[in-house]
């Protein structure tokens, strides 16, 4: 059927609709020769439908001669047409009518050719046509099936059009709501901003805690005789004394935590009350000078040595401390570390702060919890850490089981050098680790404490966050907060985790 159209098509368009005639050609006396079909002629005019160029309307007085011995060339063409029943006939048809200037015709003679023939390549690509999926089709078929298979694929992947674009049913649904995405979150707008730290004043979003960090920034140049510098985060307030590029980093580095934080602990305002006084602050030093100053000044604003005796002479034996009465802090010097290992031991004092204030009951978790979440924290966060700087036995400590320090302290080792204690029977049992001190913790305390801390979120998310909610429940011990989230002790958690290292890492 399609052939037959195409070949009546064709013949119509030769034909010109069928208009009677017998003339061919009008040959003017200046030369010129009009080639088509005589529509009428009279005493003082002729009138001639040529092939290529429309209707022509010419005086009788300036025609030489009207011949009408060859048939005129659209009627060759409905000729040939008519009796090009095989595709050697049709390509020959296509030569000719092209060498003889026809141009739309020759759509219609490759079709042809086509309805014949569908696997001709070289008519294919004259129409235009591609092969698509291993079948040929015109561009308007083509956009077709290529918008129905793209359509095909969004579904199969559980997504729904929405707004001109292709979105998951929870992102659609959020969107009709009016919830706004934040990583993998869809929070309200107000939600939004007070993530990035701002707060609603006067039908403004302003940035919390800008004007009372850049005070305390002031009063620590003005007493403390320190050269500082004031950079706004949205949950960190830094006081840098350190390069502002540096300061910058860290600020991101912490809110990166910060963000890992939320996504595994999923805190509720209550556990993290959003306010100016809550608000972590780091205070940044380049050199052991500098820190001293500095922390000597914060004894003297926040009355830290009468809280914790000893502490103004204990922090100048560290690089770090961190301090959550009255104010949340960490104070950490740089040299002569790296700038990588700099804002590896500032993310890591954060981390601190952050699982101590978490619930704003400022409950303590154990050293190997709180110490292993922070790391985990790091990890996660900036896909390394390089902080050994709690207590003596973190600090230089040994490396446990008969390993050298190195291995320990490059954490891209630290699942290998797991693995090998852990097969051969070498790894301190957790429940020895759950009742260590910050001195008594040494390297492989601190990498075992992360590795359970990151397998036990693996394990069960949903159970981690139940478990951190009740360690922080005073009434209950740690291990009985594991008990009821995990149904483990801290032997089965063991046994589970060994399991777990000598697999490779590999859930059961």
């Amino acid at each position: 059927m399609h052939r037959l159209i195409t070949i009546a098509a064709l013949l119509w368009l030769a034909l010109g609709g069928a208009r009677a005639a017998l003339a061919h050609t009008v040959t003017l006396q200046d030369g010129t020769v009009y080639e088509g079909k005589i529509l009428s002629q009279s005493d003082t005019e002729v009138v001639i439908e040529t092939t290529f160029d429309g209707q022509k309307i010419l005086a009788k007085a300036d025609v030489k001669a009207i011949n009408d011995s060859v048939p005129p060339m659209r009627e060759q063409l409905a000729y040939r047409a008519k009796t090009a029943l095989d595709v050697k006939a049709r390509w020959d048809l296509y030569k000719w009518a092209k060498q003889k200037g026809f141009v739309k015709e020759l759509h219609y003679i490759l079709e042809a050719i086509v309805d014949l023939k569908p696997t001709d390549k070289k008519a294919r690509k004259l129409l235009g046509h591609k092969q698509v999926d291993g079948e040929w089709m015109t561009p308007a078929e083509e956009k077709v099936h290529l918008r129905a298979k793209f359509e095909a694929e969004q579904r199969a992947k559980g997504l729904v059009p929405y707004e001109g674009g292709w979105v998951t049913p929870e992102e659609r649904d959020a969107r009709e709501k009016a919830l706004k995405k934040d990583g993998d979150d869809w929070v309200t707008e107000e939600e939004w901003h007070k993530r990035r730290g701002e707060r609603l004043v006067d039908g403004k979003w302003v940035k919390l805690g800008f004007e009372e960090g850049k005070e305390l920034t002031q009063k620590l140049v003005r007493e403390g005789r320190l050269k500082v510098a004031y950079h706004w985060g949205p949950h960190f307030d830094a006081h840098a004394e350190v390069k502002p590029e540096l300061a910058k980093r860290i600020l991101a580095s912490c809110e990166k935590a910060f963000g890992v934080l939320r996504k595994t602990l999923k805190p509720t305002e209550d556990d993290y009350p959003e306010t100016v006084d809550e608000r972590i602050h780091l205070f940044l030093c380049k050199k052991m000078p500098g820190y001293v100053r500095m922390s000597n000044w914060f004894d003297k604003t926040y009355d830290v040595n009468s809280l914790t005796p000893g502490w103004k002479t204990a922090i100048q034996r560290q690089h770090a401390w961190w301090h959550v009465q009255d104010i949340r802090a960490t104070g950490v010097y740089q040299f002569p570390n790296t700038d990588k290992t700099y804002v590896s031991n500032v993310v890591h004092g954060a981390g601190l702060l952050l699982i101590t204030r978490y619930k704003a009951n400022y409950a303590f978790p154990s050293v190997w919890l709180r110490e292993g979440f922070s790391y985990y924290l790091e990890m996660e966060a900036l896909g390394y850490t390089q902080t050994f700087s709690l207590g003596s036995g973190g600090g230089t400590g040994g490396a446990g089981a008969g390993m050298k320090g190195p291995v320990w302290t490059d954490s891209a080792k630290w699942r290998e050098a797991l693995k090998k204690v852990v097969n051969e029977g070498n790894d301190p049992p957790l429940r020895r680790i759950a009742k260590m001190t910050v001195d008594q913790t040494s390297y492989i305390q601190l990498v075992k404490s992360w590795s359970i801390v990151e397998f036990l979120i693996r394990w069960d998310a949903k159970k981690f966050k139940q478990f951190i909610d009740l360690s922080k429940d005073r009434s209950k011990t740690e291990e009985e907060a594991l008990k009821e989230a995990y149904g483990a002790n801290y032997r089965k958690v063991d046994a589970k985790w060994r399991a777990y290292v000598s697999s490779g890492f590999t859930l059961p």
